[in-house]
Formats: C-alpha cells, sequence, structure tokens
C-alpha cells in the first residue's frame, strides 16, 4: 500500500502554523497598545506615567480641535444658510451680502490694532441688518485668527512631548529591567510617537484652515484689508523683540523707534 507523503510546502505551512499556536491550542495575537485604543496606561514609574498622560491629554484634545469648521457654521448661520454650507457658498453669499449693503451706503474696513475686528460705516438702509451682518463676520475673523494662534501653540506643545520620546526610550532598559516590563513599555511608547505625530500634523492643518477662513472672508466682504491680514497673522508670534533704543519699534514711538503712524481716517 502507497503512503502519501506531505510535500515540502506542505510541512512548512504546518510547522508555520505550529510556531503561531500557544500551548493552549489558540493562535496568539499580538498585543496591542492601551493608548492607542483611547485608554490610560500606566507603567508605574513617574517619568514615563506622566509623559503618557501627556499623551492621552493630546490625544483628545486633537481629535476635539476645530480651524476653520465652527467658524464658518457661525457666518453661514448668520447668513440664513444651512450649517452644513460649504466655504465657497459661505464666502460667495458673505459677499453678495456686502455688495447689497454697500449699495445702502455701508462701507466695510477690517482693522488690526489692538485686536481684528470688521468696522463698519453704516449707510442710511439697513442699519440693524447690518450690525448683525457685522457682528457675525467681525466675530468669525477674529476669532479664527485667535484659534489659528492657539492651534500653533498647541502644535509647539506637541512638539516638546515628541522630543521627550528619544531620551525615554534609551532609559527603558536602566528604568525596567524585565525584559517583558521593557516590552510592554515600548509598545506604549511606540504608539505614543504615532499620536504625538498625528495630533502635530492636524494642528498645523486646523490653524492653517482657521487662518485662511479668516483672510478669505475678510476679501469677500471687501475690507481691502486682507493682504495686510494674512501678513499680520503669518508674521506673529514670529519676531523676536528688538531692545529699546537700537531701532525698536514700539507703539507711540520712542528713541530709537519709529514714529507713530497716523490714525486711519475710514472716510470714502
Amino acid at each position: 500500500m502507497r503512503v502519501l507523503r506531505p510535500t515540502t510546502l506542505s510541512r512548512a505551512a504546518v510547522v508555520a502554523l505550529m510556531l503561531t499556536m500557544p500551548l493552549g491550542g489558540c493562535i496568539a495575537t499580538a498585543p496591542t497598545s492601551h493608548l492607542a485604543n483611547g485608554e490610560s496606561y500606566a507603567s508605574g514609574q513617574e517619568k514615563y506615567d506622566s509623559f503618557f498622560n501627556s499623551v492621552a491629554e493630546t490625544k483628545k484634545k486633537a481629535d476635539d480641535s476645530e480651524g476653520e469648521a465652527p467658524l464658518r457654521k457661525k457666518v453661514a448661520s448668520a447668513l440664513g444658510l444651512e450649517e452644513s454650507a460649504k466655504t465657497s457658498e459661505t464666502l460667495d453669499a458673505a459677499k453678495s451680502r456686502s455688495s447689497d449693503l454697500k449699495k445702502g451706503g455701508s462701507k466695510f474696513y477690517v482693522v488690526l490694532d489692538p485686536e481684528a475686528k470688521l468696522v463698519v460705516k453704516a449707510g442710511p438702509e439697513d442699519k440693524d441688518d447690518t450690525k448683525a451682518f457685522v457682528e457675525a463676520v467681525g466675530g468669525a475673523i477674529k476669532d479664527g485668527l485667535a484659534s489659528a494662534d492657539e492651534l500653533t501653540a498647541f502644535a509647539r506643545d506637541v512638539e516638546s512631548l515628541e522630543a521627550q520620546l528619544p531620551t525615554l526610550d534609551s532609559d527603558l532598559a536602566t528604568t525596567f529591567p524585565e525584559p517583558s516590563k521593557q516590552s510592554e513599555v515600548k509598545l506604549e511608547l511606540d504608539a505614543a510617537k504615532a499620536i504625538l505625530e498625528k495630533a502635530r500634523l492636524k494642528a498645523e492643518s486646523e490653524s492653517g484652515r482657521a487662518l485662511r477662513f479668516s483672510v478669505m472672508l475678510a476679501g469677500a466682504v471687501d475690507s481691502g484689508a486682507a493682504g495686510e491680514l494674512l501678513a499680520a497673522a503669518a508674521n506673529k508670534g514670529n519676531e523676536k523683540p528688538k531692545p529699546k533704543g537700537r531701532g525698536g519699534v514700539a507703539k507711540g514711538g520712542g528713541k530709537g523707534g519709529a514714529k507713530p503712524k497716523p490714525k486711519q481716517d475710514f472716510d470714502p
């Protein structure tokens, strides 16, 4: 009687299957990270646990962060649109409303100092309507720039957490002598790295969206200051303060400073 022998390929498959099975007979599954699953994790070491807690808080904040969406919804609602209206639809409606109000004699300007806001010189018609429009659009511009600043600062905070990863990784062996504990904490560190990178990228993206919407909204109402608004917002926080008496610019002028700018007159 001829005995059928398993082929080389089938032997390899059987061996591979056996190696993946624990003694109980069930196929082993790869461990999953607590942080990646949105759960808290404690290693028992303060230095690591403080970091892991910060990562968990960062993940939640990043998940909830929105730059443009709340601004767009606010303006869309004020213009009688659905909150789900697209950005292009909202901006077109704002431009159309601005044009209608200007026909009644109203004029709009964006003022950046001391804070961004929309100023109106109301015409003889639709004064109440004009006020509501200005409050919605001006509020969105102001909130958009503030949101952009906050999200940029959040992204820098995330970078600070990312900078801690190399040290925490290199200290694993001395902090956790047991190999199994090292592997467990290493899994969470790897998850933290991915979480922080994703959070930083989202914060930077949402910051850009908020800034972009504010600038485009300013342009949509023909403020004439969209370019100035963009330049001021983009450079805010990047300029280092200059020492007094050496060419530094200060409000009201001063020795070594620039002459004070004349107050703008928005009369046509």
